[in-house]
């Protein structure tokens, strides 16, 4: 047995310091790379939503309009809305019940 532990400890030194190196860069600290994965993914959810926000924005901003100009989509949103009638109509309301497992 020629070469020691000693020797072997530094021939691989360098090898070792590299292994230490990624498994604390990424498994340990706020900048780890399974930190990095969750962020990504948290901002992707976040742009979805920002875009899901913008079209109901522009939705309703068309909607606003259309309440100042038109009188007849005051009516058009009184009854899908908020379910009112006139005098001579009957309103019915049909609800899906979905799955109830």
């Amino acid at each position: 047995m020629k070469h020691s532990v000693k020797f072997w400890f530094y021939k691989l030194k360098y090898i070792l310091a590299l292994v230490v190196f990624v498994i604390f860069i990424g498994f340990v600290g706020e900048s780890s790379v399974v930190n990095r994965i969750g962020q990504q993914q948290d901002i992707s959810r976040l742009k979805e939503e920002i875009d899901a926000y913008t079209r109901e924005f522009e939705r309703d901003k068309k909607t606003l309009e259309a309440l100042k100009n038109d009188p007849e989509a005051v009516k058009d949103v009184a009854r899908s809305r908020y379910y009112m009638k006139t005098d001579d109509e009957d309103i019915f309301i049909v609800e899906d019940e979905g799955d109830e497992d």
